[in-house]
């Protein structure tokens, strides 16, 4: 019996097909040190550096972006193409260390550039959305410059109870951001994908489980502690209503209170993960 053989030409798609599919995902990676100010908790060194890492990343694929894919034909500023490409894409973290004095972070995105691009294209048509996301960077800059600020007056205002005020709710102005940025992505580098199907009973569940669990203020975060303790709680916890507000450190999730070095309170009982 003649084998049957695979014309070549087919092969040769096939691998080419094979290729570009493998083509089609780009990696960023980059890595940010912060050095802790008087100012600074373990916790904000680390929304800061996170904050900055991801800055990079942002710079790096827009750079990227404009100039090998569309984007550099819709006449849009460096900014305004970074500040698109936040609603797009999600910084993921690599690995993070803090050794008390400095927290140094890698993180990554991924993206298909073509995919983000396109998606650029039709954010940029909707003007509520691209506004919104240009008002959500400017407050970020305006935040890490209040906190430089502070910092490079740290001497003479360490031990200013006003000061550090100012620099917790810059911190808590990059952490509601944040939240705001991740929980509203317009599109992202799987665009064009199914998305699984809810049915209406099951979405109104959903819906209501999320609306239970979220926090009862009105604060931007979920949970709150001290740097002097070791323990974060719920905001209306008694003992969260105890810290001082020098002392007070805030975080959008159970797992980023755990990886700060913290535990979960045992009177408010606050999740473990979330």
């Amino acid at each position: 019996m003649m084998k049957k053989t695979i014309p070549l030409i087919i092969v040769l798609l096939l691998f080419i097909s094979v290729s570009s599919a493998f083509a089609e995902t780009k990696t960023f990676i980059k890595e940010y040190t912060y050095q802790a100010s008087e100012f600074d908790s373990k916790a904000s060194c680390r929304t800061i550096a996170l904050e900055q890492v991801k800055r990079l990343l942002l710079e790096e694929l827009g750079t990227y972006l404009e100039n090998n894919t569309e984007v550099k034909d819709f006449q849009l500023t460096k900014d305004k193409i970074t500040a698109l490409t936040a609603g797009i894409v999600q910084t993921q973290v690599l690995d993070e260390k803090w050794d008390g004095k400095s927290y140094w972070l890698k993180a990554e995105v991924k993206a298909d550039p073509e995919n983000v691009a396109k998606s650029i294209d039709n954010l940029r048509k909707d003007q509520k959305k691209s506004d919104d996301l240009e008002e959500r960077i400017r407050k970020q800059e305006e935040a890490l410059k209040e906190i430089e600020k502070l910092r490079s007056e740290v001497a003479s205002l360490k031990n200013d109870i006003k000061a550090q005020e100012k620099f917790n709710k810059s911190i808590e102005t990059l952490t509601r951001e944040e939240k705001a940025s991740a929980s509203n992505l317009s599109f992202n580098e799987d665009q064009g994908s199914q998305k699984k199907k809810i049915p209406p009973v099951a979405q109104a569940k959903r819906s209501s489980k999320n609306k239970i669990t979220s926090t009862s203020t009105d604060t931007g975060y979920k949970y709150v502690a001290s740097n002097k303790a070791k323990k974060y709680h719920r905001p209306d916890c008694q003992w969260a209503k105890r810290i001082k507000p020098a002392n007070m450190v805030t975080f959008n999730s159970a797992k980023e209170a755990r990886q700060a070095g913290y535990v979960p309170c045992k009177v408010c009982k606050p999740p473990i993960s979330d």
